[in-house]
């Protein structure tokens, strides 16, 4: 009976919180908090460890990011490049198009908006 109880707990524990290490699954790390035909917004945030951006290697169009949150991650271009940055609350900085993977390498959480413009030349 415990092990049927323990068996149930694990898989129950997998299907609510996906299987990432902290809990967080993509959906919960980020959420479009507004979208038209110009813009979209979309809010991300991370536990230390988590990816702070996107699952693992992604990819994002050109877009404004503002840290919300003081944050220290560690960016790892396509090419296999590393920066560690240290952001502000505050901090705003242009991204271009781009392939990366971006891991929250602080001790607290942290979040961020990025704003692409639709349509942008």
């Amino acid at each position: 009976m415990k092990k049927l109880f323990f068996v149930t707990f694990c898989i129950t524990g997998f299907l609510v919180y996906g299987n990432s290490p902290t809990g967080h699954s993509e959906k919960e790390a980020s959420k479009v908090i507004l979208e038209n035909d110009k813009v979209k917004v979309t809010e991300f945030h991370s536990l230390p460890g988590d990816d702070a951006c996107g699952v693992g290697k992604h990819r994002h169009k050109e877009r404004l990011v503002i840290a919300i949150t003081d944050a220290s991650i560690k960016m790892t271009t396509e090419d296999g490049k590393s920066q560690d940055l240290d952001l502000k609350a505050g901090t705003a900085f242009w991204g271009g198009t781009e392939t990366h993977m971006v891991v929250n390498t602080g001790k607290q959480p942290a979040k961020f908006y990025a704003v692409e413009v639709k349509g942008a030349k």
